[in-house]
């Protein structure tokens, strides 16, 4: 778990839109056999139903629904009719259309000689379209029509293989002419109308289906037609309206039934029980009805009774088991209900019924990436896109699942096409049938896709450092939804990365104010207002954050404050250890997903003559950082005849020179940044590493989920992250009897293994002797500090700090006299602040001098100049001890109970000093530094003994700190073999 604020939502997911369903296929063509009196007086109801009213998706964990698409009703294919009729429609219908093309040459056959073969040839054509070969029929035509160009019996039939062939302006055509010649042919008027409304031009759609109704009152296909063309104008009432008259006229029609219950769903929960009347009644009149036991499913679903949903999409498939929108609805159902093996089953067979369906893909890929497939969710997602390239939520979910198997490049570079796709993608006729029937609804949804999209790229960009990109990304979410707390947190957490956090601040209230019971927003403005030491109502926040905390444990839930967070707050060692212990079975719930088989780990074997034991050190601060400033030495200080040493880097090469000295003498070093969790696991255990040690913890940077794939059969959490990880899979912990000492064990899930100095190592020796003579150190004066006068420091970062210890600050001051605070400006917003807090406990503001961050060696030669460092109780100083310790400047530090609160104390004794810096009490703590400010000489003996000891003390000898930690390690190897499990140890 990364050390940045919670992303709401997290990984965002663009809603799939359900495939249309296709209960049958579109709109009909009213055409039929010319030369059957029993056919030529039928019609038969087309059957249509309406898209699913919710989209398919893999997840968003932001909204608390997912956007719906605007119901849909789309007639299939029926068995149209060729009659003729004396009513003469009231409008003209000339030169409004294409004019029919003549038939391809290509296509053409022998014209007919005699009229047995002109009658032949038209009924091959007849059985051709019947049978479903379109192209054959049009080849047949053809002869027929060139014969006779104003036969109306072939001209409907053409226009009906155009419409299926999905050439509609050609059908428009050939209809119209139909219509110039026979002005009362109905079945020409509503076969036009079909192709209208496939064209989207729903207007002149309704007016044609009239004219047909006008010359057939009994015509149901007509209306059930024109009830579709209806429903996409958003015209609903006229669309019942429309469906009850076909009724009127057939109350048989299981279709019209259907499609009614199918408009009804649509309308939500207002229209569920007229729904499940359309459907109990289509099943009454014909209880192997497919169509109503999906739409029963259907609408079990959207009321999350989804076993019942699935019941009834198994009923449909077993009547029908080619039906594609039933198995969709069924995945769906069974998603939810947990069961996601069936429900990839489900979505696999859509996609062997529909293989170039970009959103039956897209929706496969889903329930991959919800299994932890990756590659799989990829490659479909893939294949999606290639079938529809113009798919944005396709590119925003490959997005996705690039970025959970660590490929950010190739996901920013998917969100990037969504958005920009979505700018350019021109609205369809669905959209501005939507627009029209709720404009401020179709624009909140238009806004929350786009919003959707620029939230995953801003997640991608802050993860990656990027914050100026990432604020420039979450600023357009909170534009596009400036009601959306969502939108105002992460826009919040942004600007908190970026240090603004006057500007963080005031966005986590925004986001309070449009949701106060918002535990993440709340939890991220209380770690703000740390940062700054904005202590106004501290108290209550911080009882209100404990209760928010205990209330999401109590719910099984991700607490919104994270371990890192909980490490500088006053919590009870028992809820930070349950925090962290949650965050823990979060990451193996993940690494779970994944479906990463069971890795293999090389024998319990001891360790023979000249064998060496293999340790894989995995981090993501082999770098310009804290970690590699201190262990930089340690990688390649290894006895290489008894260990072999393995460094598995989680972020790429910063090209700093600690960087370069770590890949340089590491024995294997290897860079996994783009490496998926699963397959780093994999290199791990095929590397048969016996030890692999967790150098981050919940640090930002960390991949926890690798160590809960157990790829090594020992595994410990060191150094990173100074408190117990809380997790079955790092079952130790390297520490001291000082950090953890037997009355404080209560406090870590781990078993202890103990160094016997301090557990903290360093490399100043090697890395900082400049620092040994003074000629190379800076004044006080180039610093900005008095000369003369005494300075008390701490350059803590001021999250770190206190009221309690503030207050104490403020007394020694006052008791003091000649003295100042020198300050570390980190972050500069607090500044104000602590200026603030000293004029309110009656000590003069310019009595306390801000310096600026310096960099590692700067920091390092100037951390000497105050007299004595002031440690902050709650969180010490831990590289920021060693840095004062090595520098010559005593410091006072107060160990608490938990590990963090304790490491300078454990510094502190290394340097066998211990005994006049680490004090009892917070009445001790002021009084030891008010002795060492007015006490001189025992304050200068102090500097000169530590300086004596550096060169020879534990806590600087790095070399010797090496040789322990091979002993603990081989001590943990000897215990796992012993197969006894994980124990608490010592090593001397």
């Amino acid at each position: 778990m990364a050390n940045v604020d919670t992303l709401h939502p997290h990984g965002f997911l663009l809603p799939f839109m359900q495939q249309q369903s296709q209960d049958s296929q579109p709109i009909a063509q009213q055409y039929e056999a010319w030369r059957s009196a029993e056919d030529a007086t039928r019609s038969q109801s087309s059957r249509h139903a309406a898209s699913s009213n919710g989209p398919y998706d893999h997840g968003s964990a932001a909204f608390s629904g997912q956007a719906s698409n605007p119901a849909s009703i789309t007639p299939s294919r029926g068995h149209p009719v060729s009659t003729a009729h004396t009513y003469q429609p009231q409008y003209s219908t000339a030169s409004n259309f294409s004019v029919p093309h003549a038939i391809p040459q290509a296509l053409q056959v022998s014209a007919p000689t005699s009229s047995a073969e002109y009658e032949a040839l038209r009924n091959q054509a007849h059985e051709a379209y019947r049978s479903g070969d379109f192209h054959r029929a049009l080849q047949l035509c053809q002869s027929v029509y060139l014969v006779n160009p104003n036969k109306t019996d072939v001209l409907l039939l053409i226009g009906a293989i155009y419409y299926q062939l999905g050439n509609y302006e050609q059908c428009i055509a050939f209809n119209d002419r139909c219509i110039l010649l026979d002005p009362h042919m109905a079945e020409a008027h509503a076969n036009l109308a079909n192709a209208l409304q496939q064209l989207g031009n729903f207007d002149m759609a309704v007016i044609y289906y009239q004219s047909a109704l006008r010359l057939k009152p009994t015509f149901t296909d007509a209306y059930n037609n024109m009830a579709s063309a209806l429903v996409q104008k958003g015209l609903i009432p006229q669309a019942v309206e429309c469906y009850n008259a076909a009724l009127q006229i057939n109350p048989n029609l299981v279709d019209v039934h259907n499609n009614l219950g199918d408009l009804w769903r649509a309308q939500g929960q207002v229209g569920r029980q007229a729904a499940q009347q359309c459907y109990s009644e289509a099943l009454r009149i014909d209880n192997a009805y497919a169509p109503a036991w999906r739409g029963l499913g259907d609408m079990f679903r959207e009321n999350n009774e989804h076993q019942q949903a699935v019941t009834c999409y198994q009923e449909a498939v077993r009547l029908r088991t080619s039906y594609a929108d039933a198995y969709t609805g069924m995945g769906v159902s069974l998603k939810e209900l947990k069961r996601k093996e069936e429900a990839e089953q489900c979505f696999a067979q859509v996609v062997r019924l529909r293989p170039n369906c970009a959103l039956s893909l897209g929706n496969l890929a889903g329930v991959y990436y919800e299994q932890g497939k990756l590659n799989e969710a990829i490659q479909s997602y893939q294949e999606a896109i290639a079938r529809e390239p113009n798919f944005p939520e396709a590119y925003n979910n490959l997005g996705n699942a690039l970025r959970e198997a660590s490929r950010p490049d190739e996901a920013i570079a998917c969100y990037t096409m969504c958005i920009q796709l979505q700018f350019a993608r021109p609205q369809n006729a669905q959209m501005a049938r939507a627009l029209q029937a709720n404009p401020q609804m179709a624009a909140m949804q238009q806004a929350q896709r786009l919003g959707v999209a620029y939230n995953n790229l801003g997640g991608i960009l802050k993860m990656q450092g990027r914050a100026a990109e990432a604020i420039a990304c979450y600023e357009h979410v909170a534009l596009l939804q400036p009601d959306s707390p969502e939108a105002h947190a992460n826009l919040a957490s942004a600007y908190k990365d970026a240090a603004r956090q006057d500007t963080a601040i005031a966005s986590y209230r925004r986001a309070l104010q449009l949701r106060p019971d918002f535990p993440e927003a709340f939890a991220n403005m209380v770690h703000s207002l740390q940062c700054i030491c904005e202590w106004q109502d501290r108290q209550p926040l911080f009882v209100r954050l404990e209760a928010e905390v205990r209330r999401e444990l109590a719910a099984d839930r991700l607490p919104p404050v994270q371990p890192f967070h909980a490490m500088a707050y006053p919590f009870s060692a028992e809820l930070a250890l349950k925090i962290s212990s949650k965050y823990a079975e979060y990451c193996a719930v993940a690494a779970a997903r994944m479906a990463v088989p069971k890795l293999p780990h090389p024998p319990a074997h001891r360790l023979q003559a000249g064998q060496r034991l293999r340790i894989g050190y995995v981090s993501g601060d082999f770098g310009n950082h804290p970690l590699s400033h201190l262990m930089a030495s340690v990688f390649g200080g290894h006895d290489r005849l008894r260990l072999e040493v393995f460094c598995y880097a989680l972020s790429p090469s910063d090209g700093s020179e600690w960087r370069q000295r770590i890949e340089r003498e590491a024995e294997h070093f290897l860079d996994v940044s783009s490496w998926s969790v699963g397959d780093i696991a994999g290199k791990i255990s095929s590397d048969e590493i016996q030890i692999a040690i967790n150098l981050n913890g919940y640090t930002k940077g960390a991949r926890n989920e690798i160590f809960a794939l157990l790829p090594a059969p020992v595994q410990t959490s060191y150094m990173g992250f100074p408190a117990t990880t809380g997790a079955s899979f790092l079952p130790y912990l390297i520490t001291d009897r000082v950090v953890a000492p037997e009355n404080c064990q209560h406090c870590y899930s781990e078993k202890l293994a103990y160094m016997p100095n301090c557990y903290f190592v360093n490399d100043y020796k090697a890395a900082h002797q400049d620092v040994l003579d003074e000629a190379n150190l800076p004044t006080r004066t180039e610093n900005g500090l008095p000369e003369n006068r005494i300075i008390y420091a701490c350059s803590n970062q001021l999250y770190k700090y206190d009221p309690e210890t503030f207050n104490s600050w403020c007394n020694i001051l006052k008791r003091v006299p000649d003295s100042v605070l020198w300050l570390l400006r980190f972050p500069p917003y607090g500044e104000p602040m602590i200026r603030q807090e000293a004029h309110n406990r009656g000590v003069d503001p310019n009595r306390i001098i801000f310096t600026d961050v310096a960099n590692k060696p700067v920091h390092i030669r100037r951390s000497g100049l105050g007299d004595v460092f002031l440690d902050t109780p709650l969180c010490n100083a831990h590289t920021t001890g060693c840095d004062v310790l090595w520098g010559g400047c005593p410091m006072v530090t107060l160990p608490l109970e938990r590990m963090a609160s304790r490491v300078a104390a454990s510094l502190c004794f290394a340097t066998g000093l211990g005994h006049e810096m680490v004090v009892n009490s917070q009445q001790e703590y002021e009084e030891k530094a008010v002795e060492l400010g007015l006490d001189h000489g025992k304050r200068l003996g102090l500097r000169q003994q530590l300086k004596d000891v550096r060169l020879s003390c534990p806590l600087f000898d790095t070399t010797q700190w090496v040789r322990d930690l091979e002993k603990v390690y081989l001590k943990m190897w000897e215990i796992h073999c012993e197969g006894c499990g994980p124990r608490t140890f010592d090593v001397v």
